[in-house]
């Protein structure tokens, strides 16, 4: 039989080994943006990173194999991040700088 003291200690074990437990982003960049994932890959980022003057943009995608697209802007400038609401699983994402009357420069599609 576990006495309290036991108890405790297996309780406070089990504590530290969940909170030590390594959290996986998923993550992608370009010269101006950095987009990833977080809360278990439950929220999507996009952050500017280059004082361009250009907007930036995270696209993703939740709840592999679906290939519904979706995208998440950052508008405001330099510094600034964008984040999603609450959903299913982001499976994908890419970093994007948006550039007028050109194509937008994105990164590869991150999965890991």
């Amino acid at each position: 039989m576990v006495n309290l003291k036991q108890g405790a200690a297996i309780a406070l074990a089990v504590a530290a080994l969940t909170v030590s437990a390594p959290a996986f982003a998923i993550n992608a960049s370009t010269d101006g943006a950095y987009a990833y994932t977080s809360g278990s890959d439950h929220y999507a980022s996009v952050k500017d990173t280059a004082k361009d003057g250009h907007p930036v943009k995270a696209q993703y995608s939740r709840n592999f194999p679906q290939d519904e697209v979706s995208t998440l802007w950052e508008k405001r400038g330099y510094g600034h991040t964008a984040k999603s609401g609450y959903g299913g699983k982001i499976w994908q994402i890419r970093a994007c700088e948006y550039i007028d009357n050109w194509p937008d420069d994105c990164s590869a599609w991150d999965n890991d």
